[in-house]
């Protein structure tokens, strides 16, 4: 080959790397917004004005746990989060964590990231299976940090505000976003109508700020979620601090919200939106059920069986221990099975301190030893100053003699 044609099939391979480029340019800047409902008619009309909604959950919310979750009464269920760069490059990523069917609808595929265009392109391989697209703007562990996603964007709206834009510009259906409360409630508020202007139709707020997690989460501020749903125009769900039946009107007179979203409540007892005593081994056994007919990871399947069991595995450390090397739905079945046998013969308890417990009485120990240490040297610092004013008083008692 000649330099001349060499030349030829670069400059050919680069215009077609331009023509690709330019196609997605295009696609990112449409001349036209698309039309499509949204707001309160597309909540009302085509999701039915959901009352109780399902978080979405990293590692949890797939199909099966969503397909349990509405057959006890969820309206609405997320994904899991994804991670949009991830999820356009990798399809094994893709493969292995979005799957769906007919029955699996209303349906909100959420999303993080910073990046407009890898959250576009995203959103653009599942807007023909989902009813929404939602921005994750609330993720406060240390990996969003690293990833400078979720609500470590929450005070970079010059991030934020250009992904929804174009979210709404491009994607057939609506754009959802779900937000943390940020220190200053002015500015949350702030935040909120920006997402609106920008193209956000329903806003999930979670009454936390990202500093309130794990032992310092405390209880939701659902008086903040009503004062940003008195300001929108577009459907407000408010999250927190919703773990048991009584809490779902008690949030929504609070809050004022057009429905209540749940994580860790579901993750405990997922009939609970049903509002009645169902047995926890009927519903981990319809959850193995789901499980295989929508093929999910072992390892995921036992995630889920040690949340709905916790309670109950924390009297019989051993099966809890043998859950933890199992992998099977048999295996699991077995376990659950004997369980609950345990329970209604009264066998006796098998107890081992859990890790926790372990931990906290590591911390007494270390505590208690300090504090010892301590006294002992108190004393000691005593014993040696009584021996000094005993020394003192033997020298000057002999100066007198003298």
């Amino acid at each position: 080959m000649t330099d001349i044609e060499i030349k030829e099939n670069i400059e050919t391979t680069i215009n077609k790397e331009e023509e690709e480029e330019n196609t997605e340019t295009i696609l990112m800047n449409p001349t036209t917004i698309i039309n499509k409902i949204g707001g309160y008619e597309f909540f009302r009309n085509v999701l039915k004005s959901p009352k109780l909604v399902v978080a979405p959950m990293v590692d949890h919310t797939y199909l099966a746990f969503r397909m349990l979750t509405r057959k006890y009464g969820a309206d609405l269920v997320y994904t899991p989060m994804f991670h949009s760069k991830n999820f356009v490059t990798c399809k094994t990523y893709r493969k292995d964590n979005f799957t769906t069917c007919p029955e699996d609808r209303p349906l909100v595929v959420q999303f993080c990231g910073n990046d407009p265009e890898w959250v576009v392109k995203a959103a653009k391989l599942v807007e023909d299976r989902c009813d929404a697209i939602d921005l994750n703007l609330g993720c406060p562990q240390q990996i969003a940090r690293r990833g400078n996603y979720g609500s470590f964007l929450l005070d970079k709206p010059h991030i934020i505000l250009p992904i929804v834009r174009e979210l709404h510009k491009n994607i057939k259906v609506p754009i959802f976003c779900k937000i943390r409360l940020l220190p200053d409630l002015k500015d949350t508020i702030k935040l909120a109508l920006d997402l609106q202007e920008a193209g956000c139709q329903l806003l999930t707020v979670h009454g936390r700020t990202k500093e309130q997690k794990g032992q310092y989460s405390g209880h939701a501020n659902w008086d903040a979620i009503r004062q940003i749903k008195e300001v929108l125009h577009i459907p407000v769900i408010a999250n927190g601090s919703v773990v048991k039946f009584d809490d779902i009107d008690r949030c929504l007179e609070a809050s004022k919200a057009d429905g209540i979203m749940s994580a860790e409540g579901l993750l405990a007892n997922p009939s609970f939106f049903c509002g009645k005593d169902i047995s926890i081994y009927q519903v981990a056994h319809e959850y193995m059920d789901f499980s295989i007919q929508y093929t999910t990871a072992g390892h995921i399947v036992r995630s889920h069986l040690f949340k709905m069991l916790k309670e109950k595995f924390d009297n019989y450390s051993d099966l809890r221990d043998k859950m933890g090397e199992t992998h099977t739905i048999d295996g699991f079945r077995d376990i659950v099975n004997e369980l609950e046998n345990r329970y209604k013969t009264g066998a006796p308890f098998i107890k081992c301190l859990t890790n926790k417990q372990k931990r906290e009485l590591k911390e007494k120990e270390d505590q208690d030893k300090q504090e010892n240490e301590k006294k002992q040297k108190t004393e000691n610092d005593e014993n040696l100053n009584n021996n000094v004013d005993n020394n003192n008083n033997n020298n000057s008692n002999n100066t007198e003699n003298k």
